[in-house]
C-alpha cells in the first residue's frame, strides 16, 4: 500500500481543512468524514506523523486493517495527548477520509473516540488548547505557534513571485525531494510557524532558540559579529540585537534547500522581529525573504506564539521510513 500526499499538504491539514491548489494534490477524500468501529493494533507515535492501525470492516462486512494518518506528535501534545492516548487493544471509532485509490487500506484521520468517550484529536483543528493565564516580561521561555499562522504561510505559497528558474525548478519538484523526507527540517520563515514548543534561551552571547520540529535550532549571535564569508548553515547563520524588548534578527548564509517546494539558496536574505504582546500571554513574529535568483520580489508576512511556560521540549523521534511514505510521489 502506498500512501501518496505533499508534505506541506498534510501539515495543512493538520492545522486547518486547507485549499490544496498550492500544495499539492491529497491522497484523501477531505469531502467525506466517515466513522469506522475497531479495536487498535498497532500505534506508531514517531515525527512527522503518527499511524495508527485500526482492525474494522467496511459497510459490507468485509474484515480490513486501516491504516490511520494523524497529525506530528509534536503538534499532537501541546494539546495534552501523549504516546499513551492511545494503546494496543483499544476500542475507538474512528473519524476519517478514505484514501481516493486505497479507501481499504488508509484513511486521514480526524479523531479517535474510545469506549469511555474521550475523543482523541488527530488533527490540530481538532485540539483544544489550554488556556494559559500566565504572562511573562520577555521573549524567553516556552511558546507554540497558532495554528491559524502555520495555515497562513502555507497557503500564501502560491503566491509568492517567483524568477522563471525558480518557476523552473518548481515545477520539476516532487515531495519525495523534500528534506522533510530525510527528517531535515524546514528553514525560517516556515519553521517559525509550526505550532509546536519553541523555546528561547539567553546565553552570554547569543539567543538559542530550540525547536520540537525535527529537533530544528538556531543559535543568533548578538555579539555584534559578522556573517561569515563562505559557511553555510541549514538554518543558516543569524545575527541579532536588541531593540528595547524586541528582538531584531538578520539571518543570511542558508545551505541549498527548498520551502514547501520553492527553492532557494546563497542569496537567502532573512530579517525578523520577535516582540512581546502588551499582556505578556503573547509573541508576535514578522518576517521578509528575500531570493534575488529565486525570488523576483520580497515576501512578507506575520506570525503569533502562545505564551505556554507549561509545555517543555520533548524529543520526539522522527522515523525516515514513516517520514517517506508521506513523501511519494504520484505514479
Amino acid at each position: 500500500m502506498k500512501t501518496i500526499v505533499s508534505f506541506v499538504a498534510v501539515l495543512a491539514i493538520c492545522c486547518t481543512k486547507p485549499t490544496f491548489a498550492h500544495h499539492g494534490s491529497s491522497e484523501f477524500d477531505l469531502s467525506k468524514e466517515l466513522r469506522y468501529q475497531g479495536t487498535i493494533v498497532e500505534h506508531l507515535w514517531k515525527n512527522p506523523h503518527i499511524l495508527t492501525k485500526l482492525a474494522t470492516t467496511t459497510a459490507d462486512g468485509q474484515a480490513i486493517t486501516l491504516e490511520i494518518e494523524g497529525a506530528s506528535p509534536s503538534v499532537l501534545r501541546v494539546g495534552g495527548f501523549t504516546a499513551d492516548s492511545l494503546k494496543v487493544g483499544d476500542q475507538v471509532t474512528a473519524v476519517v477520509s478514505l484514501s481516493k485509490r486505497h479507501p481499504t487500506e488508509a484513511a486521514y484521520g480526524y479523531e479517535l473516540i474510545k469506549a469511555d468517550g474521550t475523543v482523541v484529536p488527530l488533527v490540530s483543528a481538532r485540539l483544544k488548547r489550554p488556556q494559559v493565564s500566565q504572562t511573562t516580561t520577555s521573549i524567553f521561555g516556552s511558546w507554540v505557534p497558532t495554528a491559524e499562522s502555520f495555515s497562513k504561510l502555507t497557503r500564501s505559497l502560491g503566491s509568492w513571485p517567483l524568477t522563471d528558474k525558480g518557476r523552473e525548478l518548481r515545477s520539476q519538484f516532487t515531495p519525495v525531494a523534500s528534506g522533510q523526507a530525510r527528517c531535515v527540517p524546514v528553514s525560517a520563515p516556515m519553521l517559525m510557524t509550526y505550532p509546536v514548543v519553541m523555546q528561547f534561551t539567553q546565553a552570554s552571547d547569543h539567543v538559542l532558540l530550540n525547536t520540537e520540529w525535527l529537533g530544528a535550532t538556531r543559535t543568533i549571535y548578538t555579539d555584534g559579529r559578522n556573517h561569515p564569508a563562505e559557511d553555510r548553515f541549514q538554518q543558516g547563520h543569524s545575527v541579532g540585537h536588541w531593540e528595547g524588548k524586541v528582538l531584531t534578527v538578520d539571518t543570511t548564509n542558508f545551505t541549498d534547500q527548498e520551502t514547501g517546494g520553492i527553492p532557494s539558496g546563497r542569496g537567502r536574505h532573512l530579517s525578523e522581529r520577535f516582540s512581546l504582546n502588551d499582556d505578556g500571554n503573547g509573541l508576535h513574529y514578522e518576517y521578509s525573504l528575500e531570493d534575488p535568483e529565486f525570488l523576483s520580489a520580497a515576501v512578507a508576512g506575520t506570525a503569533d506564539m502562545s505564551y505556554r511556560p507549561d509545555m517543555k521540549l520533548a524529543g520526539v523521534e522522527c522515523d525516515t521510513e514513516l517520514a517517506q511514505r508521506f513523501f511519494k510521489e504520484f505514479k
